[in-house]
């Protein structure tokens, strides 16, 4: 246990599971930058931070900030209201250095957004660190603390996983290793509403409709929900196709990507670990009146037709 009076402490702040990604990284890496390492979850990150730096986990009952600490947040695209409030907090103390990770430029603007409402400028992070080249937002104060940045979570799961396997502990996954089709879902809908001309619970009616009319009925099927997610969520849909042999659980992530066979949702993050991991994935956007365009999905795996879908089935 290193000594809490040590100067040079570095405190990690995540409300979603790329934010608790990225920053677990950094901290991973970049360890032997500080005397001491304290990371400050919520019930939404809390499982990423556990699996990854249980060590370095303490309770936000003991915050307390410390004029040479250096700060870093992850921030989320639907609501970093918990890191907004962080940063302003660390700034109002003075700490030695702010800093939010984006780990996506979409819904950039949101990110800086408390009740719908820009951030003052003397409660911004010092800097904003992001992973695309040459990207600006319209918001002076906010382009001035930009930086890019390495990938951290790219290359911490480059690391361990390239050379080190993740271990196999769910049965279903050992049952199906590299044979189950995983399905990923996010919150569309609360994000866009209609705006693309389709969601979630279309691209989920999408797949599992497919696969019934093409009788796949004994093609194994992971579910793996969003963590803002309810876990009922989908319940209603998946009893109407509860012939199929669909499973939801929860384990670690880099687990049920690595063993997947290939991989169908919309947009979500998990398609970067895939990325990495060279995994087969298809973002499905059947009857979309706008297309959502991501760097981890070639072009030519994004999905319109019901024909296309089942071709890749």
């Amino acid at each position: 246990m290193q000594n809490l009076t040590q100067n040079n402490r570095l405190l990690i702040f995540a409300n979603d599971p790329a934010g608790a990604n990225v920053t677990m990284a950094y901290a991973k890496l970049n360890k032997d930058k500080y005397n001491y390492i304290l990371a400050y979850h919520t019930n939404i990150s809390k499982y990423i931070y556990q699996e990854h730096i249980p060590e370095y986990i303490d309770d936000i009952k003991n915050l307390s900030f410390k004029q040479n600490d250096t700060v870093i947040t992850g921030s989320s695209g639907i609501d970093s209201s918990f890191e907004l409030n962080i940063i302003k907090k660390a700034n109002q103390f003075n700490v030695k250095k702010t800093v939010m990770i984006v780990d996506s430029t979409s819904n950039f603007l949101m990110r800086f957004k408390i009740n719908d409402k820009l951030i003052e400028e003397k409660y911004s992070a010092n800097e904003i660190w992001i992973f695309e080249k040459y990207f600006k937002s319209s918001i002076n104060f906010i382009d001035k603390r930009i930086k890019e940045k390495i990938n951290y979570y790219d290359k911490y799961i480059y690391n361990l996983y390239k050379i080190n396997p993740p271990k196999i502990n769910n049965k279903f996954i050992q049952k199906y290793k590299n044979k189950y089709l995983l399905i990923v879902t996010e919150y569309i809908y609360d994000l866009y509403k209609l705006k693309f001309g389709f969601t979630e619970y279309d691209m989920l009616e999408h797949i599992l409709s497919s696969i019934k009319k093409e009788k796949l009925y004994l093609l194994p099927i992971l579910l793996k929900l969003h963590p803002k997610e309810h876990k009922h969520k989908f319940n209603i849909l998946l009893r109407k196709y509860s012939m199929l042999n669909i499973q939801q659980i929860d384990c670690n992530i880099q687990e049920i990507i690595y063993y997947s066979n290939k991989i169908l949702g919309i947009n979500s993050s998990i398609f970067k670990e895939a990325k990495l991991l060279n995994k087969p994935i298809y973002s499905i956007q059947i009857n979309s009146k706008n297309i959502i365009y991501s760097n981890n999905v070639p072009q030519e795996n994004i999905i319109f037709t019901k024909k296309e879908l089942i071709n890749i089935l």
